[in-house]
């Protein structure tokens, strides 16, 4: 298996869609192979938080469409190194292929300063409508610059939360044939995570989550990539050593 960065994710999918983007990282050869070979007329982009490579591999059970979709039709599966242990920095660093460091998006407050336009922008400025299905206060800066912002507001109930975010990315499927990419981020696993509560539950609804979203991928000929942003915060865990790994699929349901 081909070990990766989440960094590698921005700047293959803009050298797919053919838009300039600002990163020392190269594309990946296999994933533009496999993105060419498909021509998908839509590309998604769902990050599950907290889904790290143990927690995949572990919950391989309750996270079977996962699995499943990485072996389908030549699917690819990598792991990836992550760039943060929080999720803020971490999607923005999937977004732009840059370090934290470099894109200086650290804390929720930062969303909205930094400079550095994300894939969203650029793909959306050069004719290629995208979407983005998120909680509500990482949407407010992308508001009036991407052609499509679909907030969901926080809440306790997070298995509530995360079947408005399917709802809405699949919803955006059916009804807006010219969006070209969708972001969409799920967070059951990472609040299960925190909370201590049992993540097979989470990791149920996760799959169920994604399934649905996989199917409405496949109805559009769209490419599915599937991604964790950091390590899951489990009180039994030790501290880890070195980077954390999660996994990268992408696929053509």
């Amino acid at each position: 298996m081909q070990s990766l960065s989440l960094l590698d994710i921005a700047p293959t999918l803009a050298e797919f869609f053919g838009i300039p983007l600002t990163s020392r990282v190269l594309p990946v050869e296999q994933i533009l192979k496999f993105a060419h070979t498909r021509n998908p007329q839509v590309v998604v982009l769902v990050v599950i938080d907290s889904l790290d490579y143990q927690v995949y591999s572990d919950f391989a059970d309750e996270l079977a469409v996962l699995h499943e979709l990485a072996e389908r039709n030549d699917g690819l599966l990598f792991e990836c190194e992550t760039v943060s242990n929080h999720t803020t920095p971490a999607i923005a660093s999937i977004l732009t292929g840059l370090e934290p460091e470099s894109h200086g998006i650290i804390t929720s407050e930062d969303v909205g300063k930094s400079k550095v336009n994300s894939i969203l922008e650029i793909l959306d400025d050069a004719g290629k409508p995208t979407a983005v299905v998120l909680e509500t206060a990482g949407t407010k800066p992308l508001a009036g610059r991407i052609s499509y912002v679909f907030p969901v507001d926080d809440r306790e109930d997070i298995i509530e939360y995360d079947e408005l975010i399917k709802t809405h990315t699949i919803s955006v499927l059916k009804k807006h044939e010219e969006v070209r990419f969708v972001f969409s981020h799920l967070r059951a696993i990472d609040r299960f995570a925190h909370r201590g509560w049992d993540l097979r539950v989470a990791a149920r609804v996760t799959n169920e989550n994604m399934s649905a979203i996989a199917k409405a991928v496949g109805e559009r000929n769209g490419m599915l990539v599937i991604c964790g942003d950091h390590e899951a915060h489990l009180k039994e865990r030790e501290e880890s050593q070195g980077k954390a790994t999660v996994p990268l699929i992408v696929c053509c349901p």
